[in-house]
C-alpha cells in the first residue's frame, strides 16, 4: 500500500485492546491489531531453526499457547514499556515502513490526565528513538466530540479498560468535571464469564478470551429495566470451535452489561455510568447544563451494545429532578450559551517561510510557490474539503424548531437544538422518519442521532464507535488551521511546555 503524500499525519491510537494506525485524511484506518506482545515461554532447541523473539497483534494471538502474552497498556496505563516499545517499532518500521520519518507529522492520541512526565516520555521517545520531526498529543475525548461534528458536549467514552465522562465547551475540557471510572469492556466480559460459569457453562479453551468476546458483541445488550426485562427468548445457542453447542439463557445476556449502571454486583467501589454523569454536571456551572445534555456523544466499542442509549435516558430521567437538574425547553438558552454552541473552525495564519518535509531546507512561500525549489517536494497540507470561509454568511437557513438563522448552509445539525437538518430536505414526513429510526434502533442497537423532545436529552452517535476516536483525528488532522498545532522536536527541546497547547484554540466564534 503506497503512502500518501509527504506532510500528511500520521495518527497513532494506542488502546488497552487495540491499535488503529493510519493517516489523515483516510476514512479508516490502515491497520487495526490486538495491543498485545508475545514472548516464548521456552527456548528454541530446534537446530537452524529461526524464532523470533516478540510476536505483536494478530501473529501473537495466533500462537497465544505457546507464547507468554503480555498487555502493555491496562487501564489507560502503560505497565510494560519493553512491550509498548515494540509495538511502536512496529507500526513505523514494520506496517507503515515510512523511509524517513521527518516526512510525516504524527498525531498521537493520548488520555485524558496523562501524566505530564509520561506525555514528556514519550514525545521524547518519538523525537529522540524513533526520529520524527512534527508531534501532536491530542486527548481522546475531544477527537470522540470531534467526529460527530461538535466541540461542545458531554462525551462519555467507553473502552475496554477506562470509561471517561468528559464535558467540552469551545473544545476545552473542563477538568475539574471529568470522571474516570474504572469500569469498561474487561469488566462486561469478565462479568460474562462468570455469569456463565455460575449457569454450568465452563469454557475450557486457549481461546476462551475471544470466546467470551464474541458472546458479548454479537449477543449482549442493555435492558431499561432490568428487574423487569421484555421477554425476548429462553436462550441463544452458541457454537463452540470444537462444534459442540451451548446455550446460554436471555437473563445472562443483559445482566453481563448491567455492570456498566450497577457495578456493586461485581463488588465495584465504583459509580455507575449514570451517576457518573450526574457527579460531572454537579462540577460544572449551571448554564451550561442544558447545552450539555442536549449534546450527550457516545464513544467507544463498549456502548455499542443495543439499548445502551435508551437505558441511560431512562436512567438520567429519573435522578436529574431528584438532583434539582432541569433542562429548559429549547429556543429558551441564554444568550451566552447560544454563543457556546455556534462554532466554526477558523483558518490559521499562512506560514510566509516553511521547512521543506523532503530535504529539510528553508524555503520562502511569497509568490504562491507550491514546491521546494531544491528537491520538487509539494509543500502544500493535504486538507480535507471542509468549507470554512465567512462566504457561508450569505447563504443563511432556517431551523424548523428553533425558528433560528443558521449561518452554514452545509450544517447536518442545527448548532442550537440539536435539529436534524438533513430530514427537511428529503421532505419526508417526520412520523415516517421517527418509524424508520425505530426500525433501525432496533435493527442496529444505536442510530447516529437521536432526540427526545419531552426531556431535552439528545445523543450524537458516530456510525462506529470503535473508530469514532481516529475518526475525530482523521477529519481534525485535515484542517489547515491544525497545522500550527504541531510541535517541532527543536520546539521541544527549549519549552516542553508547549507540548500541553490547548487544542481549542483553531476554533472561533465570528
Amino acid at each position: 500500500m503506497s503512502l500518501p503524500t509527504p506532510g500528511t499525519p500520521i495518527i497513532i491510537d494506542i488502546g488497552s485492546a487495540y491499535v488503529k494506525v493510519g493517516f489523515a485524511g483516510e476514512v479508516n484506518p490502515r491497520y487495526i491489531f490486538p495491543c498485545i506482545t508475545g514472548t516464548e515461554k521456552y527456548h528454541s532447541v530446534m537446530v537452524d531453526v529461526d524464532a523470533r523473539n516478540v510476536y505483536i497483534g494478530q501473529d501473537a494471538m495466533k500462537m497465544r499457547g505457546v507464547l507468554k502474552i503480555s498487555h502493555p497498556i491496562q487501564r489507560g496505563s502503560i505497565v510494560d514499556w519493553d512491550s509498548y516499545y515494540q509495538i511502536l517499532n512496529h507500526i513505523l518500521y514494520t506496517l507503515l515502513r515510512i523511509q524517513n520519518p521527518l516526512d510525516y507529522p504524527i498525531i498521537y492520541i493520548e488520555d485524558p490526565f496523562q501524566s505530564k512526565d509520561i506525555k514528556e516520555f514519550i514525545a521524547r521517545v518519538l523525537f529522540e528513538t524513533h526520529q520524527i520531526h512534527n508531534l501532536l498529543m491530542v486527548p481522546s475525548p475531544i477527537l470522540s466530540c470531534f467526529s460527530v461534528g461538535l466541540t461542545t458536549g458531554l462525551v462519555i467514552e467507553s473502552g475496554d479498560g477506562l470509561t471517561w465522562i468528559v464535558p467540552i465547551i469551545n473544545g476545552q475540557i473542563l477538568l475539574q468535571a471529568v470522571q474516570r471510572l474504572n469500569l469498561a469492556g474487561m469488566d462486561v466480559s469478565n462479568n460474562l464469564k462468570t455469569l456463565l460459569m455460575r449457569e454450568g457453562i465452563n469454557i475450557s479453551s486457549s481461546a476462551v478470551e475471544e470466546i467470551i468476546k464474541e458472546i458479548k458483541e454479537k449477543n449482549c445488550y442493555f435492558t431499561i429495566d432490568p428487574n423487569n426485562p421484555a421477554k425476548t427468548g429462553e436462550s441463544i445457542e452458541y457454537n463452540m470451535p470444537d462444534g459442540s453447542k451451548v446455550q446460554i439463557p436471555d437473563h445472562i445476556l443483559y445482566n453481563s452489561t448491567e455492570v456498566l449502571f450497577t457495578p456493586s454486583m461485581i463488588g465495584s467501589n465504583s459509580p455507575g455510568i449514570q451517576h457518573a454523569v450526574i457527579s460531572c454536571l454537579q462540577n460544572v456551572d449551571q448554564e451550561y447544563w442544558d447545552v450539555l445534555l442536549s449534546h450527550i456523544v457516545l464513544s467507544g466499542g463498549n456502548l455499542s451494545h443495543s439499548g445502551f442509549e435508551e437505558r441511560l435516558r431512562a436512567e438520567l430521567n429519573i435522578l436529574l429532578p431528584q438532583y434539582g437538574i432541569s433542562i429548559k425547553n429549547k429556543g429558551k438558552n441564554s444568550k451566552k450559551n447560544e454563543k457556546i454552541e455556534e462554532l466554526k473552525p477558523i483558518e490559521g495564519n499562512k506560514k510566509e517561510n516553511d521547512t521543506c518535509p523532503q530535504c529539510g531546507t528553508l524555503v520562502s512561500l511569497s509568490g504562491g510557490i507550491k514546491n521546494c525549489p531544491q528537491c520538487g517536494a509539494n509543500m502544500e497540507m493535504p486538507t480535507i474539503q471542509i468549507d470554512i470561509s465567512q462566504d457561508k454568511i450569505s447563504n443563511i437557513i432556517t431551523c424548523s424548531k428553533c425558528k433560528k438563522e443558521i449561518k452554514d448552509k452545509e450544517s447536518v445539525f442545527c448548532p442550537f437544538c440539536g435539529n436534524n437538518l438533513k430530514t427537511e430536505a428529503l421532505k419526508i414526513p417526520m412520523n415516517e422518519i421517527q418509524k424508520a429510526k425505530e426500525e433501525t434502533v432496533k435493527s442496529i442497537g444505536f442510530s447516529e442521532y437521536t432526540d427526545s423532545s419531552k426531556s431535552g436529552i439528545k445523543f450524537f452517535i458516530p456510525n462506529n464507535l470503535q473508530l469514532a476516536i481516529y475518526n475525530g483525528a482523521t477529519i481534525l488532522g485535515s484542517l489547515p488551521s491544525f497545522r500550527n498545532l504541531f510541535v517541532t522536536k527543536e520546539q521541544f527541546e527549549l519549552n516542553k511546555e508547549i507540548l500541553h497547547t490547548d487544542i481549542s484554540q483553531i476554533f472561533g466564534n465570528y
